[in-house]
């Protein structure tokens, strides 16, 4: 039975071996195919580089432009700015030159403003020489309010009484707040870059107290240390009542160098901001 009922009658002898001619000559055309791609890939892999000339159209004789052909090639062939360099050298910009030890607190003041750091709360007229003189001091334990840059806090310290004992009125840390707020908010890589561009002068002012060879990185580093050593303690500290000052009740806390007592003052709180920023200065300065 056939397949198809529209198809015309041919005897089945020349039938199957029109279908075997056909058979052949699509095989032999596919590997006729087959072999020239093969023999054009080893010629491109093998020819480094085709040149190819372009032939410019005739425009007097108005004959057809010759169309170039298209190369096929496996070869990556990177682009212009994978090969050449083209950047531009970078243009060196020169610091400008350092002022007098005299007459440097309003352009330290100044940078700082420039780089966005609020400088409301310094109140030295004779900036380096005072921090030069208040870091040599806390390294030693000792706080000098008359050689302290920022003005410590106007409200009073305040107490409370409980059974007969006194203790530091949790409120009193507050006083703190806006000071420990703007240390804090120092940007660490402007303050760490305005203070290497500035050790000169400062090596000048730690010279005039006596410490000709002294690096002021490593006067600030021994501050820090000190500070970075006050003991964690409550909330609630126990004073003793003295007709000069109140002390600390607790004679460990009594025997600590004075500023770290002065620490204890800012409160629980306050003291983690003020360690947490200190550690970051501390970690800009030993990279």
């Amino acid at each position: 039975m056939r397949e198809f009922e529209h198809e015309p009658s041919q005897p089945e002898a020349t039938t199957n071996r029109t279908t075997l001619w056909v058979s052949v000559i699509v095989v032999l055309a596919l590997v006729v195919a087959v072999l020239l791609w093969f023999m054009y890939q080893d010629s491109s892999q093998s020819t480094p580089q085709q040149v190819v000339e372009i032939t410019q159209p005739d425009s007097i004789n108005g004959s057809e432009p010759v169309v170039e052909p298209e190369l096929e090639t496996d070869e990556f062939i990177p682009a212009v700015a994978d090969t050449l360099d083209l950047d531009e050298p970078e243009e060196v910009v020169e610091a400008a030159p350092l002022p007098d030890l005299n007459d440097s607190t309003a352009v330290v003041l100044q940078e700082f403003a420039q780089a966005e750091q609020n400088i409301a709360p310094v109140k030295s007229e004779q900036l380096i020489r005072d921090a030069v003189v208040f870091l040599d001091n806390l390294r030693q334990g000792l706080v000098i309010r008359e050689n302290a840059v920022v003005a410590g806090p106007t409200a009073a310290f305040r107490v409370l009484e409980q059974n007969g004992k006194i203790y530091i009125d949790p409120r009193s840390y507050d006083r703190y707040n806006s000071i420990v707020d703007w240390f804090v908010s120092l940007d660490t890589d402007v303050t760490i870059q305005l203070f290497n561009r500035y050790q000169p002068l400062m090596r000048e002012a730690l010279a005039e107290i006596g410490y000709p060879d002294e690096e002021p990185r490593q006067v600030l580093l021994d501050a820090i240390e000190v500070l970075q050593a006050t003991p964690a303690v409550g909330t609630v500290i126990e004073l003793n009542d003295d007709s000069v000052m109140y002390r600390y009740a607790d004679p460990a806390l009594e025997a600590l160098p004075a500023a770290q007592k002065q620490m204890l003052r800012m409160g629980p709180d306050n003291i983690r901001r003020v360690k947490l920023k200190l550690a970051a200065i501390q970690e800009a300065l030993t990279k």
